[in-house]
């Protein structure tokens, strides 16, 4: 089975660019690192994305050394339990 959610975490593109650039790097080195291209990370830093795949959340923390799932996580279990 496979389920979809959608999950409302304002400013998470914002957040994950100001991540990025208080670290110093590049737009190029975190999408190596995350193995995912430059224009998918620009389109999720300028919120320009209809959803972000939780395994790319979760190698975007990884690389930027952030937790950004747990907010995801967070406002799942808000749902939840509404």
């Amino acid at each position: 089975m496979f389920v979809t959610l959608s999950v409302d975490v304002s400013h998470l593109g914002q957040r994950i660019k100001a991540a990025r650039e208080s670290r110093k790097l590049s737009p190029t080195k975190v999408a190596a690192l995350a193995d995912m291209s430059v224009a998918n990370l620009y389109r999720i830093e300028a919120e320009d994305t209809k959803s972000i795949p939780w395994d790319t959340l979760k190698r975007l923390g990884d690389a930027l050394g952030e937790d950004f799932d747990a907010e995801v996580k967070a406002a799942l279990k808000e749902i939840l339990e509404s």
